[in-house]
Protein backbone atom coordinates (compact mmCIF):
# COMPACT_ATOMS: atom_id res chain seq x y z
CA UNK A 1 0.00 0.00 0.00
CA UNK A 2 1.59 3.75 -0.88
CA UNK A 3 2.02 5.54 2.23
CA UNK A 4 -0.87 7.95 0.61
CA UNK A 5 -3.43 5.38 0.27
CA UNK A 6 -2.20 4.48 3.68
CA UNK A 7 -3.04 7.42 5.41
CA UNK A 8 -6.20 7.68 3.85
CA UNK A 9 -7.07 4.70 4.84
CA UNK A 10 -6.15 5.06 8.93
CA UNK A 11 -7.90 8.54 8.80
CA UNK A 12 -10.63 9.56 7.31
CA UNK A 13 -11.80 11.96 6.02
CA UNK A 14 -8.43 12.70 4.78
CA UNK A 15 -7.62 16.38 6.64
CA UNK A 16 -4.81 18.47 7.01
CA UNK A 17 -1.72 16.89 8.53
CA UNK A 18 -1.82 19.87 11.95
CA UNK A 19 -5.61 18.06 12.39
CA UNK A 20 -4.28 14.68 11.48
CA UNK A 21 -1.31 14.63 13.65
CA UNK A 22 -3.17 16.02 16.13
CA UNK A 23 -6.09 13.65 16.60
CA UNK A 24 -3.85 10.29 15.98
CA UNK A 25 -2.83 8.28 18.63
CA UNK A 26 0.87 8.61 20.34
CA UNK A 27 2.00 5.65 18.89
CA UNK A 28 1.31 6.49 15.23
CA UNK A 29 2.57 10.55 15.27
CA UNK A 30 6.33 9.34 14.54
CA UNK A 31 5.65 7.25 11.89
CA UNK A 32 2.29 10.07 10.01
CA UNK A 33 5.42 12.27 10.38
CA UNK A 34 7.82 10.25 8.43
CA UNK A 35 5.07 9.62 6.31
CA UNK A 36 4.26 13.20 5.33
CA UNK A 37 7.44 14.48 4.81
CA UNK A 38 8.83 11.15 2.67
CA UNK A 39 5.75 11.79 0.36
CA UNK A 40 3.92 14.91 0.87
CA UNK A 41 0.29 16.35 2.74
CA UNK A 42 -2.09 13.92 1.43
CA UNK A 43 -5.12 15.59 -0.14
CA UNK A 44 -3.77 18.34 -1.23
CA UNK A 45 -1.74 19.16 -5.13
CA UNK A 46 1.50 19.94 -5.51
CA UNK A 47 0.06 23.96 -6.07
CA UNK A 48 -2.10 24.37 -3.24
CA UNK A 49 -0.46 22.27 -0.32
CA UNK A 50 1.76 24.11 1.94
CA UNK A 51 5.37 22.13 1.87
CA UNK A 52 5.43 19.08 4.29
CA UNK A 53 7.90 20.39 6.66
CA UNK A 54 5.47 23.70 6.94
CA UNK A 55 2.48 21.30 7.67
CA UNK A 56 4.32 19.48 10.59
CA UNK A 57 5.58 22.40 11.82
CA UNK A 58 1.97 23.97 12.14
CA UNK A 59 1.03 20.41 13.79
CA UNK A 60 3.67 20.77 16.24
CA UNK A 61 2.69 24.66 16.86
CA UNK A 62 -1.03 23.27 17.97
CA UNK A 63 -0.12 19.99 20.12
CA UNK A 64 0.64 20.80 23.74
CA UNK A 65 1.28 16.82 24.99
CA UNK A 66 5.04 16.54 25.23
CA UNK A 67 4.62 13.21 24.53
CA UNK A 68 3.32 13.85 21.29
CA UNK A 69 5.74 16.39 20.66
CA UNK A 70 8.28 14.06 20.95
CA UNK A 71 6.90 11.45 18.49
CA UNK A 72 6.29 14.02 15.90
CA UNK A 73 9.73 15.00 16.15
CA UNK A 74 11.50 11.74 16.29
CA UNK A 75 9.30 10.96 13.18
CA UNK A 76 10.88 14.59 11.29
CA UNK A 77 14.34 13.38 12.50
CA UNK A 78 14.36 10.02 11.30
CA UNK A 79 13.50 11.17 7.87
CA UNK A 80 15.82 14.12 7.80
CA UNK A 81 18.53 11.52 8.82
CA UNK A 82 21.65 12.12 6.91
CA UNK A 83 20.47 15.20 4.82
CA UNK A 84 22.09 19.01 5.64
CA UNK A 85 20.64 22.60 5.12
CA UNK A 86 16.81 21.38 4.87
CA UNK A 87 14.74 24.49 4.10
CA UNK A 88 13.52 25.96 7.24
CA UNK A 89 9.67 26.17 7.06
CA UNK A 90 7.91 29.06 8.43
CA UNK A 91 7.36 29.51 11.79
CA UNK A 92 10.16 27.19 12.77
CA UNK A 93 12.40 29.78 14.61
CA UNK A 94 9.64 30.51 17.12
CA UNK A 95 8.49 26.87 17.59
CA UNK A 96 12.38 26.36 18.13
CA UNK A 97 12.17 28.72 21.27
CA UNK A 98 8.73 27.59 22.52
CA UNK A 99 10.24 23.59 22.42
CA UNK A 100 13.76 24.62 23.88
CA UNK A 101 11.85 25.62 27.26
CA UNK A 102 9.93 22.15 27.10
CA UNK A 103 10.11 20.43 30.38
CA UNK A 104 10.29 17.77 28.27
CA UNK A 105 14.32 16.56 27.99
CA UNK A 106 13.63 14.26 24.63
CA UNK A 107 11.75 17.21 23.34
CA UNK A 108 14.74 19.35 23.93
CA UNK A 109 16.89 17.34 22.63
CA UNK A 110 15.04 16.18 19.56
CA UNK A 111 14.55 20.04 18.76
CA UNK A 112 18.05 20.64 19.25
CA UNK A 113 18.47 17.93 16.36
CA UNK A 114 15.73 19.09 13.65
CA UNK A 115 17.61 22.51 14.39
CA UNK A 116 21.05 21.24 13.53
CA UNK A 117 19.02 19.47 10.19
CA UNK A 118 18.46 23.00 9.29
CA UNK A 119 21.72 24.57 9.35
CA UNK A 120 21.09 26.21 12.51
CA UNK A 121 24.29 27.69 14.40
CA UNK A 122 22.91 28.44 18.10
CA UNK A 123 21.92 24.57 17.68
CA UNK A 124 25.33 23.26 16.27
CA UNK A 125 26.82 25.26 19.30
CA UNK A 126 24.14 23.46 22.12
CA UNK A 127 25.00 20.06 20.70
CA UNK A 128 28.78 20.74 20.89
CA UNK A 129 28.47 21.87 24.49
CA UNK A 130 26.57 18.66 24.87
CA UNK A 131 29.28 16.55 23.38
CA UNK A 132 31.95 18.23 25.32
CA UNK A 133 30.37 18.26 28.70
CA UNK A 134 31.15 14.89 30.57
CA UNK A 135 28.20 15.43 32.69
CA UNK A 136 25.86 15.20 30.52
CA UNK A 137 24.06 11.97 29.85
CA UNK A 138 26.02 9.57 27.66
CA UNK A 139 23.05 8.97 25.41
CA UNK A 140 22.65 12.79 25.22
CA UNK A 141 26.25 12.72 24.08
CA UNK A 142 25.64 10.26 21.83
CA UNK A 143 22.49 11.68 20.35
CA UNK A 144 24.46 15.26 20.09
CA UNK A 145 27.70 13.43 18.36
CA UNK A 146 24.82 11.79 15.68
CA UNK A 147 23.20 15.13 14.85
CA UNK A 148 26.90 17.13 14.44
CA UNK A 149 28.58 13.91 12.32
CA UNK A 150 25.53 14.85 9.83
CA UNK A 151 25.45 18.12 9.79
CA UNK A 152 29.53 17.76 8.53
CA UNK A 153 30.65 20.35 11.55
CA UNK A 154 34.10 20.77 11.38
CA UNK A 155 34.60 22.42 14.90
CA UNK A 156 33.09 18.83 16.22
CA UNK A 157 36.60 17.33 14.94
CA UNK A 158 39.06 18.74 17.85
CA UNK A 159 36.30 17.46 20.45
CA UNK A 160 36.24 13.50 19.17
CA UNK A 161 39.97 13.95 18.84
CA UNK A 162 39.93 14.32 22.63
CA UNK A 163 37.04 11.52 22.97
CA UNK A 164 39.41 8.81 21.53
CA UNK A 165 42.12 9.20 24.24
CA UNK A 166 40.32 7.81 27.27
CA UNK A 167 37.78 4.57 26.94
CA UNK A 168 34.28 5.30 27.54
CA UNK A 169 31.12 5.25 26.03
CA UNK A 170 31.55 7.58 23.53
CA UNK A 171 34.95 6.38 22.09
CA UNK A 172 33.55 3.54 19.62
CA UNK A 173 31.21 6.47 18.10
CA UNK A 174 33.82 9.34 17.82
CA UNK A 175 36.51 6.67 16.17
CA UNK A 176 33.84 5.95 13.46
CA UNK A 177 33.21 9.54 13.42
CA UNK A 178 36.49 10.43 12.06
CA UNK A 179 36.00 8.85 8.75
CA UNK A 180 33.91 11.88 8.49
CA UNK A 181 36.79 14.23 8.20
CA UNK A 182 39.69 14.83 6.43
CA UNK A 183 42.20 16.09 8.52
CA UNK A 184 46.37 15.29 9.14
CA UNK A 185 46.06 14.99 12.84
CA UNK A 186 43.62 12.14 12.74
CA UNK A 187 46.03 9.19 11.65
CA UNK A 188 48.41 10.30 14.03
CA UNK A 189 45.44 10.24 16.78
CA UNK A 190 44.45 6.97 16.13
CA UNK A 191 47.28 4.74 15.53
CA UNK A 192 48.43 6.43 19.18
CA UNK A 193 45.58 4.96 20.61
CA UNK A 194 45.10 1.72 18.44
CA UNK A 195 47.38 -0.46 21.25
CA UNK A 196 44.79 0.42 23.66
CA UNK A 197 41.53 0.35 22.42
CA UNK A 198 39.25 -3.30 22.51
CA UNK A 199 39.30 -5.55 19.67
CA UNK A 200 35.96 -3.97 18.53
CA UNK A 201 37.32 -0.44 18.57
CA UNK A 202 40.62 -1.80 16.44
CA UNK A 203 37.75 -2.51 13.68
CA UNK A 204 36.36 0.76 13.84
CA UNK A 205 39.82 2.68 13.87
CA UNK A 206 41.22 0.48 11.06
CA UNK A 207 37.72 1.04 9.14
CA UNK A 208 38.16 5.30 9.85
CA UNK A 209 42.01 5.31 8.72
CA UNK A 210 40.93 3.02 5.63
CA UNK A 211 38.44 5.98 4.73
CA UNK A 212 40.91 7.93 2.86
CA UNK A 213 44.39 7.13 0.84
CA UNK A 214 46.57 9.17 3.09
CA UNK A 215 45.66 8.01 6.28
CA UNK A 216 45.61 4.46 5.08
CA UNK A 217 49.12 5.38 3.79
CA UNK A 218 49.93 6.24 7.37
CA UNK A 219 48.37 2.77 8.67
CA UNK A 220 50.78 0.93 6.70
CA UNK A 221 53.67 2.80 7.06
CA UNK A 222 53.14 1.80 10.42
CA UNK A 223 52.87 -1.99 10.09
CA UNK A 224 56.44 -1.30 8.16
CA UNK A 225 57.62 0.36 11.46
CA UNK A 226 56.59 -2.78 13.28
CA UNK A 227 54.16 -0.53 15.61
CA UNK A 228 51.47 -2.23 14.48
CA UNK A 229 51.21 -5.84 13.56
CA UNK A 230 50.71 -6.89 9.57
CA UNK A 231 48.31 -9.03 11.23
CA UNK A 232 46.05 -6.06 11.39
CA UNK A 233 44.92 -6.23 7.53
CA UNK A 234 43.11 -9.35 7.61
CA UNK A 235 41.47 -10.64 3.89
CA UNK A 236 38.22 -7.94 4.15
CA UNK A 237 40.54 -5.13 4.80
CA UNK A 238 42.98 -6.05 2.30
CA UNK A 239 40.04 -5.67 -0.13
CA UNK A 240 39.16 -2.53 1.46
CA UNK A 241 42.65 -1.13 0.79
CA UNK A 242 42.54 -2.20 -3.22
CA UNK A 243 39.54 0.04 -3.42
CA UNK A 244 41.30 2.92 -2.70
CA UNK A 245 42.86 2.85 -6.19
CA UNK A 246 46.23 4.29 -4.76
CA UNK A 247 49.38 3.21 -6.67
CA UNK A 248 51.66 2.98 -3.66
CA UNK A 249 48.66 1.19 -1.70
CA UNK A 250 48.66 -1.48 -4.44
CA UNK A 251 52.56 -1.87 -4.74
CA UNK A 252 52.41 -2.47 -0.37
CA UNK A 253 50.04 -4.73 -0.77
CA UNK A 254 51.73 -6.52 -3.97
CA UNK A 255 54.69 -6.68 -1.84
CA UNK A 256 53.62 -7.88 2.15
CA UNK A 257 50.21 -9.01 1.66
CA UNK A 258 50.44 -10.91 -2.07
CA UNK A 259 47.95 -10.88 -4.79
CA UNK A 260 44.08 -10.58 -3.54
CA UNK A 261 42.00 -11.90 -6.16
CA UNK A 262 44.25 -15.25 -7.45
CA UNK A 263 44.00 -16.40 -10.88
CA UNK A 264 41.42 -19.63 -11.77
CA UNK A 265 44.22 -22.22 -12.33
CA UNK A 266 46.04 -20.84 -8.21
CA UNK A 267 42.81 -21.23 -7.08
CA UNK A 268 42.03 -24.48 -8.05
CA UNK A 269 45.48 -25.25 -6.48
CA UNK A 270 44.66 -23.85 -3.30
CA UNK A 271 41.50 -26.34 -2.99
CA UNK A 272 43.53 -29.49 -3.96
CA UNK A 273 46.29 -28.55 -1.47
CA UNK A 274 43.41 -27.74 1.10
CA UNK A 275 42.06 -30.99 0.61
CA UNK A 276 44.84 -33.48 1.32
CA UNK A 277 44.36 -32.33 4.91
CA UNK A 278 40.73 -31.51 5.25
CA UNK A 279 39.67 -35.24 5.13
CA UNK A 280 36.06 -35.61 7.62
CA UNK A 281 38.16 -38.00 10.17
CA UNK A 282 40.43 -34.84 10.58
CA UNK A 283 38.10 -32.45 10.85
CA UNK A 284 35.80 -34.19 13.42
CA UNK A 285 38.96 -34.56 15.71
CA UNK A 286 39.15 -30.67 15.10
CA UNK A 287 38.47 -28.36 18.46
CA UNK A 288 35.17 -26.26 17.54
CA UNK A 289 35.70 -24.11 20.40
CA UNK A 290 39.29 -22.89 18.71
CA UNK A 291 37.12 -22.80 15.26
CA UNK A 292 34.14 -20.46 17.02
CA UNK A 293 37.66 -17.88 17.99
CA UNK A 294 38.64 -18.24 14.00
CA UNK A 295 35.46 -17.34 13.09
CA UNK A 296 35.32 -14.63 14.99
CA UNK A 297 38.36 -12.77 13.60
CA UNK A 298 38.26 -14.07 10.03
CA UNK A 299 34.58 -14.07 9.32
CA UNK A 300 32.34 -12.08 12.13
CA UNK A 301 33.40 -9.02 10.48
CA UNK A 302 30.81 -9.83 7.68
CA UNK A 303 28.79 -12.90 8.43
CA UNK A 304 27.00 -14.11 11.53
CA UNK A 305 26.25 -17.13 12.68
CA UNK A 306 23.86 -18.48 15.80
CA UNK A 307 23.38 -15.06 16.74
CA UNK A 308 27.01 -13.70 16.87
CA UNK A 309 28.76 -11.51 14.28
CA UNK A 310 27.58 -8.60 11.42
CA UNK A 311 25.42 -8.65 9.17
CA UNK A 312 26.69 -7.24 6.01
CA UNK A 313 27.42 -10.63 4.12
CA UNK A 314 24.50 -13.43 5.13
CA UNK A 315 23.50 -15.06 8.21
CA UNK A 316 25.47 -18.77 7.54
CA UNK A 317 23.39 -21.34 9.66
CA UNK A 318 25.90 -23.55 10.44
CA UNK A 319 25.82 -27.62 9.49
CA UNK A 320 27.85 -27.27 6.63
CA UNK A 321 29.32 -30.56 6.17
CA UNK A 322 30.31 -30.53 2.71
CA UNK A 323 34.19 -29.75 2.52
CA UNK A 324 34.11 -28.95 -1.31
CA UNK A 325 31.03 -26.29 -0.89
CA UNK A 326 32.88 -24.65 1.76
CA UNK A 327 36.49 -24.92 -0.08
CA UNK A 328 34.79 -23.22 -3.41
CA UNK A 329 32.87 -20.35 -1.50
CA UNK A 330 35.85 -19.23 0.67
CA UNK A 331 38.85 -20.32 -1.75
CA UNK A 332 37.20 -18.37 -4.54
CA UNK A 333 33.84 -16.34 -3.35
CA UNK A 334 33.97 -14.27 -6.92
CA UNK A 335 33.61 -18.07 -8.57
CA UNK A 336 29.60 -17.21 -8.21
CA UNK A 337 27.92 -14.49 -6.82
CA UNK A 338 24.69 -12.58 -6.32
CA UNK A 339 24.17 -8.92 -7.00
CA UNK A 340 23.13 -8.43 -3.40
CA UNK A 341 26.99 -9.12 -2.43
CA UNK A 342 28.93 -7.45 -5.00
CA UNK A 343 31.20 -5.15 -3.36
CA UNK A 344 30.09 -1.18 -3.75
CA UNK A 345 33.06 1.81 -3.71
CA UNK A 346 31.43 5.38 -2.78
CA UNK A 347 33.15 8.62 -3.60
CA UNK A 348 32.59 11.38 -1.72
CA UNK A 349 33.32 14.97 -3.06
CA UNK A 350 35.61 15.31 -0.32
CA UNK A 351 38.16 12.37 -1.34
CA UNK A 352 36.80 9.77 1.37
CA UNK A 353 36.27 6.31 0.23
CA UNK A 354 33.42 4.22 1.25
CA UNK A 355 33.36 0.20 0.82
CA UNK A 356 30.42 -2.22 1.37
CA UNK A 357 27.23 -3.52 -0.19
CA UNK A 358 24.53 -1.42 -1.38
CA UNK A 359 21.53 -1.30 1.19
CA UNK A 360 19.96 1.25 -0.91
CA UNK A 361 20.31 3.45 -3.60
CA UNK A 362 17.84 6.49 -4.60
CA UNK A 363 17.28 9.96 -4.88
CA UNK A 364 18.56 11.11 -1.51
CA UNK A 365 21.61 8.88 -1.22
CA UNK A 366 23.16 5.89 -0.76
CA UNK A 367 23.31 3.60 2.35
CA UNK A 368 26.21 1.06 2.68
CA UNK A 369 26.15 -1.93 4.66
CA UNK A 370 30.26 -1.90 5.62
CA UNK A 371 32.86 -3.79 8.06
CA UNK A 372 31.68 -0.61 10.72
CA UNK A 373 27.93 -1.24 9.99
CA UNK A 374 25.23 0.82 8.31
CA UNK A 375 26.79 4.33 6.49
CA UNK A 376 24.49 6.80 4.47
CA UNK A 377 25.87 9.01 2.23
CA UNK A 378 23.56 12.18 0.95
CA UNK A 379 23.27 12.67 -2.80
CA UNK A 380 24.76 15.65 -2.62
CA UNK A 381 27.92 14.60 -1.22
CA UNK A 382 28.68 11.87 -3.85
CA UNK A 383 30.94 12.24 -6.21
CA UNK A 384 30.71 8.51 -7.62
CA UNK A 385 29.17 5.23 -7.03
CA UNK A 386 30.70 2.37 -8.25
CA UNK A 387 29.58 -1.76 -7.94
CA UNK A 388 32.37 -4.01 -8.68
CA UNK A 389 31.95 -7.18 -10.42
CA UNK A 390 33.64 -9.21 -7.28
CA UNK A 391 32.10 -10.18 -4.07
CA UNK A 392 32.46 -8.07 -1.18
CA UNK A 393 34.17 -11.10 0.43
CA UNK A 394 38.09 -11.17 -0.36
CA UNK A 395 39.98 -14.25 -1.34
CA UNK A 396 42.62 -15.52 0.89
CA UNK A 397 40.72 -15.81 4.20
CA UNK A 398 42.21 -19.37 4.90
CA UNK A 399 45.80 -17.92 4.51
CA UNK A 400 46.19 -16.97 7.89
CA UNK A 401 45.24 -20.45 9.06
CA UNK A 402 47.58 -23.25 9.53
CA UNK A 403 46.14 -26.60 8.84
CA UNK A 404 44.88 -27.34 12.51
CA UNK A 405 43.18 -23.95 12.69
CA UNK A 406 41.58 -24.62 8.95
CA UNK A 407 40.71 -27.69 10.36
CA UNK A 408 38.84 -25.87 13.47
CA UNK A 409 36.91 -23.93 11.63
CA UNK A 410 35.73 -26.63 8.99
CA UNK A 411 34.35 -28.07 12.42
CA UNK A 412 32.67 -25.29 13.82
CA UNK A 413 31.05 -24.53 10.40
CA UNK A 414 29.67 -28.14 10.75
CA UNK A 415 28.13 -27.06 14.18
CA UNK A 416 24.59 -26.99 14.97
CA UNK A 417 24.18 -24.89 17.51
CA UNK A 418 26.35 -23.09 19.29
CA UNK A 419 29.34 -24.11 21.14
CA UNK A 420 31.65 -22.54 23.98
CA UNK A 421 33.94 -20.16 23.47
CA UNK A 422 37.87 -20.70 23.13
CA UNK A 423 39.83 -21.08 26.64
CA UNK A 424 41.58 -17.61 27.17
CA UNK A 425 45.18 -18.05 26.53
Amino acid sequence: MSAHRFLNATFTPVRPAGRVLHQAPLRWRALIAALVLAVGVPGHTQESAPPALGALVQALGRIENPEAQANILRGMNASLKGQRGATVPSGWPALYEKLKASPSEEVREQAQALAAAFGGGAALDGLRKTLADAHAKPEARLAALDSLLAAKDAPTLPVLLDLVKAPGPLRTAALRGLAAFDDARIPAQILAVYPTVDAAEKQDALGSLLARAASARALLAAIDAKTLDRAAITAPLARQLQGLRDAAIEAWLAKIWGDVRATTEDTQKQIATFKKFLTTDSILRANAARGRGHFQQACALCHSMFGEGAKVGPELPGSFEDVDYLLQNIVDPNATIGKDYQQAFVETKDGRILTGILATDDASGVTLKTLAGPATVPRADIKSVEVSPNSLMPAGLLNALDEDGVRDLFLYLRQRQQVPPPAPR
